[in-house]
């Protein structure tokens, strides 16, 4: 009888709050937040504030900045609102320009049931995808189905493109603002989510894409190293994916220059300069810096290795890995079969495939990224031998479309994945996880490297029972890894890395999940014998590069 009561007591508090249109209310040293309910797909009702400012606006003098603390309020901050930073849309049906620089804020998830500060729950942080390039959180939603889960769930805005991540390569333009602007939000986090009922020693960090090798790059940064967070998931990115370091960042700071009638010979009158440009006028140049369907290269802006006491990233991520100097926190990293369908679907979309085959020498280095990181004379010899291995000199057609497919998801995701995964395990004292997910969708997805968290977003009755399973199941493993840093996934026994081949999870259909021993799972030897100035071999970046006239 008392727990009916209790039950009924509940949801009357629940009917009542939402009839007041009365939101939860935080008091925080920063002052009061008020948000709003929403409620899972399951229908368990939310405590939700989007739109938490967690550093000041990055506009005007502090437009390729670092972030700076937020500053407290005296009124009542109303978290009911979600942003996107500017950004370009280059391709499908919202192509264009979006979003605002006024950006830097989170969004925090808790049941309101558990909506206490004595609750002490896990939380885990996801970090959006997107090359680096583009994306927000409000495009994803994620929060529907973990918050089924007694955890906090925190998500939030970094900059992007050319506002995240222009850099000269000095101390005047650094770069690397929008990871700067991670570590921000992660503070903030420390700081403040155990007013909203969080632990703020069970932080754990998720990812997917650009996401994800935010997560490891946060195991590297030496600004990340206060415990900010402690335990960390990569889904289909790492700091060794090809798109994951940007090259020869200075000469394309120049360029951006160049393109806004800014003097670029010194760094502090381009700093001035693109200060007092309009943030439409910035973001346009990025037209400038792809060579095929408005999304070609993935990331000709992004994380930069930094000079100074300051940076976020001191040196190469691999020397960075190789020398041990990590983060030491249990690590998961996966990836997903045919993740090149992202950007091969694409090209199909676009019906580029006969442009694709008339330009193959022109955009393929691109399109691969090994332009910067290759001699001229070598470029083209690479390029052939590439096409040789992957389609054996045919005509790339719709019929062998799985070629294409094969190649990007060995070159873009497979093999700097397995690269990552040995060197961390090398090194960390903590266990390091890997998995390769093989199960199909039945909603046919075009982006099927981001095949599980499609059940994050989507509508639970979109998917079949099997779905429905999978997701629970990928569900338990995130709750379980937060709780106690030991990943399961249904009843097998996961076994982390260790010298030599990968032990992984083999994830083939709910009921068919085991554990697994490879030496790889791509063509390792054909892209080691390739001369590309990366990783193992790093450019060398000693010589000056220029652009201006």
């Amino acid at each position: 009888m008392k727990t009916l009561l209790l039950i009924l007591a509940t949801l009357l508090i629940v009917i009542l709050a939402f009839a007041k249109d009365e939101g939860p209310i935080v008091k925080t040293p920063l002052g009061e937040i008020k948000g709003h309910f929403t409620k899972t797909y399951m229908g368990r009702v939310l405590a939700s504030f989007e739109g938490i400012p967690y550093a000041k606006p990055p506009v005007g003098k502090l437009r390729f900045k670092e972030p700076q603390p937020v500053d407290p309020w005296s009124d009542i901050l109303l978290a009911n609102d979600t942003y996107v930073c500017t950004q370009f849309i280059p391709m499908a049906m919202t192509s264009g320009i979006m979003g605002t620089e006024d950006c830097l804020y989170l969004y925090i998830y808790i049941p309101w049931n558990k909506f206490s500060v004595d609750e002490n729950l896990d939380v885990i942080v996801h970090i959006h995808g997107g090359a680096f390039m583009l994306g927000a959180p409000k495009f994803l939603g994620g929060y529907q189905y973990i918050t089924d889960k007694d955890v906090v769930f925190v998500s939030f805005n970094y900059r992007v493109g050319i506002f995240g991540f222009l850099s000269m390569e000095d101390d005047v333009l650094p770069g690397n603002y929008g990871l700067k602007d991670q570590v921000m939000a992660l503070k903030w986090i420390q700081n403040n989510i155990k007013y909203f009922g969080g632990n703020p020693n069970s932080v754990t960090l998720t990812g997917l894409s650009a996401g994800g090798a935010s997560v490891h790059y946060h195991y590297l940064s030496p600004m990340s190293k206060s415990n900010l967070f402690h335990r960390g998931f990569s889904q289909s990115g790492t700091a060794l994916n090809m798109w994951a370091l940007t090259k020869k960042a200075s000469l394309k700071a120049q360029k951006v220059g160049f393109y806004l009638n800014c003097s670029c010979e010194r760094s502090e009158e381009l700093l001035q300069c693109l200060q007092g440009k309009d943030s439409q006028e910035i973001v346009k140049v990025l037209k400038n810096f792809f060579v095929f369907i408005n999304a070609i290269p993935f990331t000709p802006f992004g994380p930069v290795v930094e000079k100074g006491p300051n940076a976020f990233l001191p040196d190469h991520p691999y020397t960075l890995l190789k020398s041990g100097q990590i983060n030491d926190h249990p690590w998961v990293c996966s990836n997903t079969k045919n993740e090149g369908i992202y950007p091969v679907g694409f090209f199909v979309l676009y019906r580029k495939l006969d442009e694709l085959n008339e330009k193959w020498d022109d955009i393929m280095p691109f399109a691969l990224d090994y332009f910067d990181t290759t001699s001229s004379e070598n470029r083209n010899n690479i390029t052939g031998e590439i096409r040789t291995r992957y389609f054996n000199n045919e005509k790339l057609t719709i019929a062998n479309i799985d070629k294409l497919i094969d190649l990007f998801t060995d070159r873009a995701f497979l093999v700097d994945a397995e690269t990552s995964v040995k060197l961390h395990a090398e090194v960390s004292k903590s266990p390091v996880y890997y998995y390769f997910f093989e199960y199909k969708l039945s909603l046919k997805s075009l982006f099927p490297k981001a095949v599980l968290f499609v059940h994050i977003i989507g509508n639970p009755q979109m998917f079949t029972e099997p779905d429905d399973k999978m997701k629970n199941l990928f569900m338990d493993f995130i709750y379980n890894f937060a709780k106690s840093g030991i990943p399961r996934f249904g009843e097998v026994e996961w076994i982390p890395l260790d010298n030599g081949d990968i032990n992984y999870l083999h994830i083939l259909f709910p009921d068919n999940i085991r554990m697994n021993r490879t030496k790889g799972f791509t063509s390792r030897d054909f892209w080691d014998s390739l001369v590309i100035n990366e990783n193992r071999r790093l450019l060398d970046n000693r010589f000056p590069l220029r652009y201006c006239p």
